[in-house]
């Protein structure tokens, strides 16, 4: 089998058309060079060379033989290269999931990082916080914006600071011209709330539970953009993030809840596997980002 090096011989070589030169080229002594081409001939049982005192030409076997060393010598180099960004994070893959009250911080930042590392590819999807930490744990994601810590001992996460949730209702709603509003004082009305394995919906539960009050699960939803639709309509109202509630959208009172949840997102990613070379720079590019971002 020939290799790489033979065909780094041959082709400085078929360059060069001279030995002595080709020799000086490769930095080795122009004898070994000359004894290199003429075994690789007996090996392939064939000429690569013609030559005598004065001149050095190639033989059609030889000129096939360049031209294959040409593009296979590229190839190895645009290999290299490639393993090499690989290794040092500029070029791979994220595979990332979402709360969807991050997306939009989590856009900016994907925004930055492509700018970056233009050949880390990211595949981003939106999902429940359970979910998340059930992939995560698969290996079916990288990293993931989790709208809760977790207590999963599998997984690793950092703080992404901490966002307080808001009620919104309808604009002409009597509890829009009150602020804050009790928990307490909603008790029983209807609400938007999102679908289970949801972070947020468990944070919300729990706020109601701790008022000693429960709302009427009249619509469920996993997008916080159709539970603004619905609100906004009087047919129920809803507690989302505070970033969620200044998006642009139909139209909603935003009133701040006595006493104040807030959801603490967090940067995960699985403790047991050492994030590849691509994810190690996401996560310390994203931290910061996702931080100012809030």
């Amino acid at each position: 089998m020939i290799t790489s090096r033979q065909l780094e011989y041959v082709q400085a070589v078929a360059r060069h058309l001279h030995f002595t030169r080709a020799a000086g080229y490769l930095r080795i002594a122009q004898p070994a060079l000359s004894q290199q081409i003429t075994k690789l001939e007996r090996q392939l049982g064939v000429a690569l060379f013609e030559r005598d005192r004065h001149r050095v030409a190639l033989t059609p076997a030889g000129a096939a033989l360049a031209e294959h060393a040409d593009r296979v010598l590229a190839d190895l180099v645009a290999i290299d290269e490639q393993l090499r960004a690989w290794s040092t994070g500029t070029r791979g893959l994220v595979r990332l999931g979402t709360a969807r009250g991050l997306v939009g911080r989590l856009a900016r930042v994907l925004a930055a990082f492509g700018d970056q590392y233009p050949d880390v590819d990211l595949e981003l999807r939106e999902m429940d916080t359970a979910a998340m930490v059930t992939e995560l744990v698969d290996g079916r994601l990288d990293a993931a914006t989790l709208a809760a810590p977790t207590a999963d001992p599998r997984i690793t996460a950092r703080p992404l600071g901490s966002e307080p949730l808001v009620l919104i209702v309808a604009p002409d709603d009597p509890l829009a011209s009150r602020d804050p509003v009790p928990v307490g004082d909603l008790d029983g009305r209807p609400f938007v709330l999102f679908g289970p394995g949801s972070a947020i919906r468990d944070l919300i539960l729990a706020t109601f539970a701790a008022a000693d009050a429960a709302p009427q699960t009249r619509y469920l939803s996993r997008e916080y953009a159709t539970a603004r639709t619905l609100v906004s309509a009087g047919l129920a109202a809803a507690v989302v993030p505070r970033s969620v509630a200044a998006e642009d959208g139909p139209p909603v009172a935003v009133r701040r809840l006595d006493p104040q949840p807030s959801w603490n997102p967090v940067l995960a990613w699985s403790a047991r596997r050492r994030p590849a070379p691509a994810l190690a720079a996401f996560l310390d590019f994203a931290e910061d980002g996702l931080r100012r971002g809030q």
